[in-house]
């Protein structure tokens, strides 16, 4: 008996680091509970001509970014929100279609780049213009032209963008995840992550891709992570 519990105890001493190491895999490292108290909108012309607006969630102190239906709402119906970390860990919240049953969380990683300067194909063209609406609280976003080249195509892109506090490398790396939801702005993937992408025009094919930045504005939007299970 005493040579059972001396094996027993020497493979438990041999499997502990394994299952420490599976227990961080698994542990989310997102706060939880969480109040979004600012809502970013863009606007962008759809493939028929119409201009719908895009909002998402930020958590400013923490740069948490919440994506609702709101923002993805053409391409997944099932999930109930994203929540996007700038280390790159993104929550996907859902419920199982049966009744009563518990909400879920799922967990995903993106590896952000944390570029620190623009690529050399950005020319800055030293053209200005401002974005935003005072009114709601907000100063305006004084963004700088630049037009932007790509290798192997002819397309040209015309972007404004400006520094901000806030962190945008995961929500700009958002749609390459391999999931259902996607944004309907296809942000840059290879910019400064504190740059805010605040207009584009990109032509290819005679068709113009365009969107603008909107305005910001307080909310209070509480999100309790606690609720959720972790899949």
């Amino acid at each position: 008996m005493k040579n059972r519990f001396i094996k027993i105890f020497f493979i438990i001493f041999l499997l502990f680091p394994f299952l420490v190491f599976a227990k961080k895999k698994s542990k989310v490292t997102i706060s939880k509970n969480l109040n979004f108290s600012e809502v970013w909108v863009w606007e962008y012309t759809d493939s028929k001509g119409k201009k719908i607006e895009m909002a998402i969630y930020r958590e400013p102190i923490l740069n948490y970014w919440l994506l609702t239906t709101e923002a993805y709402w053409q391409t997944d119906e099932m999930s109930l929100w994203f929540i996007l970390n700038p280390n790159g860990e993104v929550l996907q919240a859902y419920q199982d279609g049966e009744s009563n049953s518990s909400k879920r969380l799922m967990k995903h990683s993106l590896y952000p780049d944390k570029n620190t300067v623009l690529p050399n194909n950005w020319k800055a063209t030293g053209i200005t213009k401002s974005f935003g609406d005072v009114s709601l609280g907000f100063p305006k976003f004084i963004g700088e032209e630049y037009n932007v080249s790509y290798d192997k195509t002819n397309e040209q892109s015309v972007f404004f963008l400006t520094p901000t506090k806030a962190d945008f490398s995961t929500l700009y790396l958002f749609n390459g995840l391999d999931i259902d939801a996607k944004l309907p702005i296809r942000f840059p993937k290879d910019i400064p992550s504190n740059y805010v992408v605040l207009s584009e025009e990109t032509k290819f094919s005679n068709v113009s891709e365009l969107y603008r930045f909107k305005y910001i504005s307080h909310t209070d939007y509480h999100i309790n992570i606690s609720e959720y299970n972790l899949k």
